[in-house]
């Protein structure tokens, strides 16, 4: 099992950063990749991040699961970028586990793959969805192959439920005390 979080300039910084440490944490392979011509990738906040490898230069179908953190990159960047829709279109067609976070559900929900799923997403991100059920009180949720996060501030539930969608809620509950210093 191996996994894929794409990144944009202008990502939300603890989105992604958290969900790759949380990721790594549970022993998960996880493949940080660039959308554009550079390893180096920007965050919303100005922080510079080396990518693995461009989304180019893999072979998607070496991946289990696909991540998408939000920020402004999702509207200015991966909603642009034709490779990024078809990445998104080849796990969902494959029916492989897709989460997003934020901005990011509005790229699945908007090439309508929401169709009898639930989800959230980051207020005012849910107009252009035009199927699914949005859930704009909570904070998670995961339906079929989808994992949602409504907002950065839910980043770390977020992460736990791929953890647990991919290890089991024993491994889950393991990650969980080991990052709160419990274990």
């Amino acid at each position: 099992m191996k996994g894929l979080i794409i990144l944009g300039n202008y990502f939300e910084d603890t989105e992604a950063i958290t969900t790759i440490n949380i990721l790594r944490r549970a022993k998960i392979s996880l493949d940080v990749v660039a959308v554009g011509d550079n390893l180096l990738v920007k965050t919303q906040t100005g922080l510079q991040v080396k990518a693995d490898y461009l989304l180019n230069d893999i072979n998607i179908d070496n991946y289990s699961f696909l991540v998408i953190p939000g920020g402004k990159a999702v509207y200015e960047v991966l909603g642009k970028e034709k490779s990024v829709l078809k990445t998104i279109d080849k796990f969902v067609n494959e029916n492989k586990l897709i989460a997003a976070i934020c901005a990011a559900p509005s790229l699945i929900g908007e090439r309508c793959h929401f169709k009898n799923h639930e989800f959230t997403c980051f207020p005012t991100c849910e107009k252009g969805i035009k199927e699914g059920k949005y859930l704009p009180k909570k904070s998670v949720i995961r339906s079929g192959n989808f994992i949602t996060g409504k907002a950065m501030g839910y980043t770390s539930e977020f992460a736990y439920e791929i953890v647990e969608y991919l290890l089991g809620k024993k491994e889950r509950q393991i990650v969980e005390k080991k990052c709160k210093g419990e274990l």
